[in-house]
């Protein structure tokens, strides 16, 4: 056998032409990437109304006990929903997966 027919039968030989678990893997670190540029984007935006409200807060301060209220649960909230983010990225990272059977 020359080695211009070997040539031609390796390239003639039918391969797959896409690795489905490559595809997987590389989508699920774009999927991540973007997730966490998106995150990033956000903090300047979240430092920003932070500084707003501090800025509004003796503007605001006539309307303390009524506003404070109201204020209080939302905060809890907020701050529930916060720390249920945290974990969420954070058990993503470690790669574990809430409902999901491997």
């Amino acid at each position: 056998m020359t080695p211009d027919d070997k040539l031609s039968l390796f390239l003639s030989l039918d391969r797959p032409v896409r690795d489905p678990a490559f595809e997987a893997a590389v989508a699920r670190r774009v999927a991540r990437r973007r997730a966490l540029a998106t995150v990033g984007a956000s903090v300047p935006w979240a430092i920003a109304a932070t500084a707003l409200l501090w800025g509004l807060q003796p503007v605001v301060a006539p309307f303390g006990e009524s506003l404070g209220l109201a204020i209080g649960p939302a905060t809890g909230v907020l701050g529930l929903g916060l720390a249920t983010a945290i974990g969420g990225l954070w058990l993503n990272a470690r790669g574990m997966r809430l409902g999901r059977r491997a």
